[in-house]
């Protein structure tokens, strides 16, 4: 899991821009520990997907999907299921 720091770097290099309010909303030190995982469980894309929208544009939807992807991409549940399905990070697509 990315820290903040590195989520932006990350959609510099995706995008060319930082993200730095969307990134920060996710993973900001100034929201609390239940807002943060509520934004980052994957049952609430489609309860947060209008928020994110609304808030940061139309552009930082999908800039949202990698973030989280990011995150499960590192977290040792989805590297033994990957492991298990036979799946490589390059086979999901966003």
């Amino acid at each position: 899991m990315p820290t903040l720091r590195g989520h932006i770097k990350q959609s510099v290099k995706r995008t060319g821009k930082e993200f730095r309010e969307l990134n920060e909303w996710m993973d900001g030190s100034d929201i609390g520990y239940r807002d943060r995982i509520e934004r980052h469980k994957i049952s609430n894309i489609q309860k947060f997907t209008p928020v994110v929208e609304q808030l940061f544009g139309k552009d930082a939807v999908n800039e949202y999907l990698h973030h989280l992807k990011d995150d499960y991409e590192g977290h040792i549940v989805m590297k033994i299921i990957m492991r298990l399905k036979g799946w490589r990070i390059s086979d999901i697509k966003l």
